[in-house]
Order: C-alpha cells, then sequence, then structure tokens
C-alpha cells in the first residue's frame, strides 16, 4: 500500500497527480497520513 503525508498532498502542484493521489486513497490503494502532532494544522497555515 502507498503512503502519502496530509501536507505533502496539499502541497502537489500536478494536478493530475493529485488525482490520481485522491483516486488511490478513495479506492484504499493508498493511506492519508496526518504526520502534524495531535491532528493540529500547520503552522504556517496560522499566521
Amino acid at each position: 500500500m502507498k503512503e502519502i503525508n496530509k501536507q505533502t498532498l496539499d502541497h502537489i502542484y500536478d494536478p493530475i497527480a493529485k488525482l490520481v493521489w485522491e483516486k488511490w486513497i478513495a479506492e484504499g490503494k493508498a493511506k492519508l497520513i496526518d504526520n502534524t502532532p495531535g491532528g493540529e494544522t500547520c503552522q504556517a497555515q496560522n499566521r
């Protein structure tokens, strides 16, 4: 199974690649990982 973290997925610039990852996640072929501590949002987004 493939894995990708949420921050990486949010920063993929290629729209086709992002759609492929989202499709794999929806089909259960890939796993979305949240690496932020406690599920908090990225500090850069809070500024």
